[in-house]
């Protein structure tokens, strides 16, 4: 299946082994488009989704209905409550950003072996468990973003860590500038003011989705 065998959840696992758990796992792949909302949950079944083509992005659900954007992924993201960490009073939403395609599996078949206790079956959960570690350091760079109190602290923070990843000063924006508003938890608006103040003070040069740091 295209790919499948690129997905993170799949590390180190043979295109052979892959064909033979994808009935196994009874894998559902379903066709979204853009705006529609991604169910990752039905009733007491919970979904592992892998995003196979296209992009999605993943929000909390704030009091006020604003969202809170934890995630954006594209082409071989992995998604679903299981990766949520987060109380049950919290609400999320996953939202189809370009048209994409998304395998859905039911956790329990990931997380109870299988009666041929396979091998390939023990290397997904060893990739699981890791997937899982990679997510609470995301959510931990998004904590330390937002203890800075000012609009350009969380810009800087977030901006240096972006550089860092990237290996560059000049660096793209996974997301667009309303979405970055979004995963800062600030206004659009006061977040445009502050970018053109660092442009103008040359902290900073903003190309489209493009950032160098001065």
């Amino acid at each position: 299946m295209k790919n499948l065998s690129n997905n993170a959840l799949f590390a180190n696992i043979s295109s052979e082994s892959i064909e033979k758990m994808i009935p196994c796992f009874e894998m559902k792949k379903r066709s979204f488009s853009e705006k529609d909302i991604i169910p990752t949950r039905d009733g007491d079944k919970e979904y592992i989704c892998l995003l196979l083509e296209g992009a999605v992005s993943v929000s909390r659900i704030s009091i006020d209905g604003s969202l809170d954007l934890l995630e954006y992924l594209e082409d071989t993201g992995v998604f679903g409550d299981a990766f949520a960490f987060a109380n049950q009073e919290d609400e999320f939403i996953t939202i189809c950003e370009k048209d994409c395609s998304v395998l859905f599996i039911e956790k329990h078949h990931i997380t109870k072996r299988c009666s041929n206790a396979c091998q390939h079956h023990t290397q997904v959960v060893e990739n699981m468990l890791q997937l899982m570690g990679r997510k609470v350091v995301l959510l931990t760079e998004k904590v330390d973003i937002l203890s800075h109190r000012s609009i350009r602290g969380k810009l800087m923070s977030y901006f240096r860590i972006q550089s860092t990843k990237q290996g560059s000063l000049t660096f793209q924006l996974p997301f667009s500038l309303l979405k970055l508003a979004n995963y800062l938890c600030i206004d659009r608006s006061a977040m445009m003011r502050e970018i053109r103040k660092m442009k103008d003070e040359e902290i900073i040069e903003l190309n489209g989705r493009e950032v160098t740091l001065l």
